[in-house]
């Protein structure tokens, strides 16, 4: 078939009618190449559009005409603009090439002591699409600040399914507080199946994005991520932010399983909270670290000291360092 030029299946079968039964009328080719009267007449409107009929006048019926004659000048004219449009993207690949020398020059002056300062959200987010994009191995990401919606899921889902199909590897860290989502959970089984693996702690250092073993975006202030980000190239301190990732890593548990309960000792919850307790947070700030309400850390902090038989705070800070748990 000719799809480039419009010969389809129906118009090859009628052209085919005709030379085989030149002098067929309508109903007979219709019937030779199996085709409703409707069908064969919109045929041979295209055949002779392409000056492969030729109607006889003063009858119904046509005379087929040699395809070297009738095609081969458009397909001469395709090639021609495809010889152009072939032309047109080499030289806008060498612009595009040329305009990323100069942005990558540009980058390299900007970070170039091995820290660039990206302002604003909107710029972090182009600087992390770009990153990622260029991600050979692996990204690692530290996500807290509780569940994400099911739209900015949604959203993530091409860009995970292309760094996964290009062999990427990617491992995400979320709060343990995402377990009550549902739009988290069905997003994690969906990555789980192309590849990809989800794990959960109690509490995360900060929001962190490291991309192979080369740049790590880390924000300037943890608590208001507004104020923009960094993007660390120092290869010693990608190694850190690295062996950060691990530990917490290593003790996290897989969204797709349960967490393990702790019968005796204390929980992962339990220490975070401990540590959190011992930096003087405010239940205000060990929510916003835990992706958990207020409540729900007040609850918390009851069940432990019923746990730990104290009356106060301090009490609760004190029995857990009698008991070697801090």
């Amino acid at each position: 078939m000719l799809e480039s030029v419009g010969l389809g299946r129906r118009a090859h079968d009628v052209y085919r009618a005709l030379l085989l039964k030149p002098d067929s009328g309508l109903d007979e080719i219709a019937r030779e190449a199996g085709l409703s009267p409707e069908e064969t007449r919109d045929a041979l409107d295209r055949l002779t559009d392409l000056s492969l009929l030729h109607s006889v006048e003063g009858s119904a019926h046509f005379i087929p005409a040699n395809p070297e004659v009738g095609i081969y000048p458009l397909l001469e004219r395709r090639t021609a603009e495809l010889d152009e449009q072939r032309a047109s993207l080499s030289r806008d690949r060498a612009a595009v090439a040329s305009l990323a020398a100069e942005y990558a020059a540009l980058g390299a002056q900007r970070g170039g002591d091995g820290i660039e300062r990206l302002v604003g959200v909107e710029a972090v987010r182009v600087r992390l699409m770009e990153l990622s994009r260029q991600a050979t191995a692996e990204v690692r990401s530290f996500m807290p600040g509780g569940a994400l919606s099911a739209a900015a899921l949604e959203a993530c889902r091409p860009l995970d399914e292309q760094h996964l199909s290009r062999g990427v590897r990617m491992r995400t860290l979320y709060l343990d507080s995402v377990r009550n989502d549902c739009a988290t959970v069905e997003y994690a089984g969906w990555l789980a199946s192309r590849g990809g693996e989800i794990r959960t702690a109690p509490s995360l250092p900060m929001r962190m994005i490291i991309c192979d073993r080369s740049a790590a975006v880390v924000p300037v202030n943890v608590d208001e991520s507004r104020q923009g980000a960094f993007v660390v190239r120092y290869q010693s301190m990608v190694l850190a932010l690295g062996e950060l990732f691990e530990r917490v890593w290593n003790r996290a548990d897989p969204l797709n399983t349960p967490s393990v309960p702790v019968s005796d000792g204390p929980s992962d919850r339990d220490l975070a909270l401990l540590a959190m307790l011992e930096d003087g947070l405010t239940d205000e700030g060990i929510s916003r670290k835990m992706g958990v309400s207020i409540r729900t850390v007040r609850r918390t902090m009851a069940d432990l000291m019923k746990r730990l038989n104290a009356q106060s705070r301090f009490q609760v800070g004190a029995e857990a360092v009698r008991r070697g748990w801090i």
